[in-house]
């Protein structure tokens, strides 16, 4: 929303756009061709376009078993080989900085369908699971029980001046950057989501104007708007773009 990746030019030919999510193309959803919009409202999305997802029981978008997409498919990977270089790779690709554990023996539960990779041995240092050497479905000897598993770091953590595990400047992972969050329309929403997401059940405050010091780095996000019911801060409405300096540096206190 909000233009976040600039205002483009032109005529607007869609507004009040209501999709069900199961349509083939944007055109077949319900709109508007009459609008009272101006490109200060241009619509934006950014896509999974990742080949590898975390499932099984009790897994959430942190830790989960690891399944990859390949050759038109979903499938689960041998735990052969499977260490913390491998993990890491996998919780990169999906946008965590870094992992906590490389779990064996199908420990989010055991997958089912094909088992498409083995064996795999990186560096650590790849862009994508899928870039590391392996053993591909055609030479596999791995039942379901031996589906491997990860255990992501949190993309979003709390820093600053007298910052403790329940309080401080808020700090996000994206793109391989730490940065901070400015505090323009900061609300109790938007710091509701944020302590969630850090396990706490509720924000007690969401300040902004550095009260917890200035962050450095890139600052990540602008006009965040959480309905609050949001599973990760980065699925909130927020720009890109912003006219912040670190003196606008949104905190939270969680409770």
């Amino acid at each position: 929303r909000r233009a976040a990746y600039g205002q483009g030019t032109g005529p607007i030919l869609m507004d009040n756009v209501e999709c069900r999510g199961s349509e083939a193309e944007l055109q077949h959803c319900i709109f508007n061709s009459r609008h009272n919009c101006h490109h200060g409202e241009d619509a934006s999305v950014s896509c999974y376009a990742t080949r590898i997802r975390l499932r099984g029981e009790n897994a959430t978008d942190q830790k989960g078993r690891v399944e990859v997409f390949r050759n038109g498919m979903w499938g689960t990977v041998c735990d052969n080989d499977w260490d913390m270089n491998d993990a890491t790779v996998v919780c990169r690709q999906l946008g965590y900085p870094h992992a906590l554990s490389a779990n064996r023996r199908a420990f989010y539960g055991q997958g089912t369908g094909s088992i498409l990779m083995d064996d795999v041995r990186c560096r650590g240092s790849e862009e994508k699971l899928q870039d590391c050497p392996f053993t591909s479905s055609d030479n596999i000897n791995c039942a379901h029980h031996e589906d491997a598993s990860v255990s992501c770091a949190p993309s979003i953590r709390l820093q600053g001046e007298i910052a403790t595990d329940t309080e401080g400047r808020v700090e996000v992972f994206q793109n391989g950057v730490w940065g901070t969050v400015c505090d323009n329309d900061w609300d109790i929403n938007d710091a509701t989501v944020v302590c969630r997401q850090l396990g706490y059940s509720r924000a007690l405050l969401a300040p902004g104007h550095a009260v917890y010091g200035q962050g450095t780095g890139p600052i990540l996000m602008d006009d965040v708007e959480c309905r609050g019911d949001e599973t990760k801060f980065q699925d909130c409405f927020f720009s890109k773009q912003h006219s912040c300096g670190h003196d606008k540096d949104a905190s939270v206190s969680c409770g």
